[in-house]
């Protein structure tokens, strides 16, 4: 037998070890016991190893997203008096996500258009949405909104982004413009 007394798990002698197996199956054929004799092969003892390259891969992953989440954002200055857009990038493939963001007062509506026609800007549910005549209207939150997430438009060549303010009678105003090149090329 095998005795550890305090040791740890796998620091066992290794000619005790082979002693005490030999010892077994010597009593094993003595008293006929033929499921201990048909148990006789070496014990594999495979490693978890694979366990930690798993979880290693989880927390690189996590680390990688959470990293790029700061280098995603538009820099984009707050400025509560003059209302403006700003774009990551003014050229984009079609297809891919064109970011982009707004200043401008808190208390207003603003409406934003790709080449005239309303869209609505993605920003997890850190932005709410109304609806109005002219198309979704989102107010700011300390003259700056989230960054928004728009895929770009499939036709090649430039493409106009603005933001229209909403009057409370409904009535809308352009006031702000920026342009962005959409290519079809990855």
């Amino acid at each position: 037998m095998s005795f550890i007394f305090g040791g740890v798990r796998g620091r066992e002698d290794p000619e005790l070890v082979a002693g005490n197996r030999r010892t077994r199956m010597h009593y094993a054929r003595d008293v006929n016991d033929q499921r201990a004799l048909a148990d006789d092969r070496p014990t594999i003892r495979r490693s978890r190893n694979w366990t930690w390259l798993a979880v290693a891969v989880v927390v690189m992953a996590v680390l990688g997203f959470a990293g790029s989440r700061g280098a995603e954002d538009v820099p984009l200055a707050a400025d509560c008096d003059t209302v403006a857009i700003g774009v990551a990038s003014s050229q984009v493939t079609a297809g891919q996500a064109l970011r982009y963001r707004l200043t401008g007062p808190d208390e207003t509506a603003y409406v934003v258009t790709l080449d005239g026609t309303p869209v609505r800007g993605n920003a997890g549910s850190t932005v709410s949405y109304t609806p109005t005549a002219a198309g979704p209207a989102l107010q700011l939150q300390q003259c700056l909104s989230p960054t928004l997430l728009l895929a770009a438009p499939a036709g090649d060549g430039p493409h106009e982004l603005a933001v229209l303010r909403v009057a409370d009678d409904g009535t809308t105003e352009q006031v702000a413009t920026t342009t962005v090149t959409v290519s079809g090329t990855r």
